[in-house]
């Protein structure tokens, strides 16, 4: 398979609804960055074509002279991914610039990386008991020790722990926050970032979009699980007269 292109010269747009905040930016590395987040807990769709443009404008850039697009793919909310690669797409399509996905583990891994070194354990909020995990070694290079995982609770903490093997024990992410208390009890040594450090920074988004491979075809998103309607399809197939087959199209109808 060939080599997808970098992106082109102009100034890269990043979107983030992974998480229950939206963050769009607009940069290069190393230069003037304009970085806005806004809440949008159940209105993403409504929320992130304003603040796309409200950006765009402060940055001085019309969508056509972008250098690409660069959309955050997953792990995280299933509602904020396809509203943002949706989005993404459309800009691509509409503006003709090539169009990239990032993953979101490895993002928040390269923000804690810049005051972490030794293991450093990515952890978000992925409902139903359970979190996402990434382990790094942050070791002037980032480098994964294995590959993203959807994982309950305990689970999770033991993964973290093992993390001491290889050096300092470094815990990032909302998910942590969230069950401190786990983790914590698996590895009482390990030092938790703080919330500055729970959303990727603005270096470390457009690093990763700087370096991406861009191209024109939709990007397929990162979601580790089932969501929610796929996990309790049976009853909700029921509540609504429906066979579990009926159900099934409509959630492939709904995610296409």
């Amino acid at each position: 398979m060939a080599k997808l292109p970098p992106p082109g010269p102009g100034k890269l747009l990043v979107l983030n609804a992974v998480a229950q905040a939206l963050w769009v930016t607009c940069g290069r590395p190393g230069q003037d960055v304009v970085h806005r987040r806004a809440e949008a807990t159940g209105r993403c769709a409504e929320v992130l074509a304003p603040l796309i443009a409200e950006v765009l404008a402060e940055a001085g850039v019309t969508p056509a002279e972008l250098g690409g697009v660069a959309c955050v793919r997953g792990p995280g909310s299933f509602t904020g991914i396809r509203v943002a690669l949706a989005t993404a797409l459309g800009l691509s399509f509409g503006a003709n610039v090539p169009m990239a996905g990032l993953d979101y583990l490895p993002l928040l891994a390269a923000t804690a990386a810049a005051k972490a070194t030794g293991a450093v354990v990515a952890i978000t909020h992925a409902r139903a008991g359970q979190v996402y995990l990434q382990s790094f070694l942050a070791d002037g290079d980032l480098m994964p020790m294995g590959a993203p995982q959807a994982l309950t609770v305990a689970e999770a903490a033991a993964r973290a722990a093992d993390g001491a093997a290889v050096g300092p024990l470094w815990l990032v992410g909302e998910g942590v926050a969230r069950y401190r208390d786990a983790f914590l009890a698996a590895a009482p040594l390990a030092a938790v970032l703080g919330p500055e450090y729970d959303s990727p920074s603005p270096a470390a988004l457009l690093a990763a979009a700087a370096s991406a491979s861009y191209g024109f075809a939709p990007v397929e998103p990162l979601y580790l699980r089932p969501s929610d309607a796929e996990e309790n399809l049976d009853t909700i197939a029921a509540h609504r007269g429906l066979t579990r087959r009926d159900a099934e199209a409509r959630i492939r109808q709904a995610m296409e």
